[in-house]
């Protein structure tokens, strides 16, 4: 539903990049320098960069837990910046039935590095049940404006909630041009360039106000929305592919 607050970019400036286990760290993958969230994040449990590993297949593991009765969720930003062109993640996981309150975002977010601020910059594919707030829905596409055009209340240029059935393995892509954006979701691995398996496509066109138009860091997180989960949450990324414009 597009649930981006300002706790996002106090997360950002939390950032220590050190190569610690116990802190914040840089993880390198797929081509990219990742800096993982330590502390406040999006929703109400902090970041923590030990709920994020590679494992032996140099697939992502992004969890949600509770250790001595603390919640703790993950997050992670790369270190560079990318425009307009295709970016493509494949997952793996039950992410069309997780707990109520579970949130996976795939996205671009600008705030995390000072471009614009919460509310602006931001091109969501997200997979929630929103805590059963949304109608129904269990995932969303979401756009929100360029640099200096906020709205009021930070809510988005655009945002289509729904519910889809999938498997286990999901191909999430968005498609971002100066004045259109093309969402689709797809059952299995599909290669860039490809339709198939195709469970749910929409496109956003508009102006480059309602658009965002600089490079943006690419995120990943599992977090908790208006509250905890009933039990741990896990979902793999098994990979991210970005190919310019």
């Amino acid at each position: 539903m597009g649930r981006t607050f300002l706790l996002r970019s106090a997360a950002c400036s939390a950032i220590l990049f050190l190569l610690s286990s116990a802190q914040a760290r840089t993880i390198h993958w797929k081509g990219h320098d990742w800096n993982v969230t330590t502390g406040g994040m999006a929703g109400v449990a902090p970041g923590d960069p030990t709920n994020i590993h590679v494992d032996d297949d140099g697939f992502l593991r992004f969890t949600i837990v509770q250790r001595n009765g603390e919640w703790t969720a993950s997050e992670m930003f790369t270190s560079d910046d990318m425009g307009f062109g295709t970016y493509q993640w494949i997952v793996e996981g039950n992410i069309y039935d997780m707990d109520k309150s579970t949130v996976l975002g795939l996205f671009t977010y600008g705030p995390a590095h000072d471009i614009g601020v919460d509310g602006e910059n931001e091109i969501d594919i997200e997979f929630s049940q929103w805590d059963r707030t949304c109608g129904g829905c269990n995932a969303d596409f979401t756009v929100y404006p360029s640099t200096g055009n906020r709205r009021q209340g930070g809510v988005p240029s655009w945002e289509d909630n729904f519910f889809v059935e999938g498997k286990d393995l999901t191909t999430a892509r968005l498609e971002w041009s100066s004045e259109k954006i093309t969402f689709t979701i797809m059952k299995g691995i599909q290669p860039i360039g490809t339709m198939a398996e195709v469970i749910k496509t929409a496109t956003y066109s508009s102006n480059t106000r309602n658009i965002p138009q600089q490079p943006s860091p690419v995120g990943i997180n599992l977090w908790c929305f208006e509250t905890t989960p009933s039990h741990d949450q896990s979902v793999i990324i098994r990979d991210f592919q970005f190919v310019p414009q």
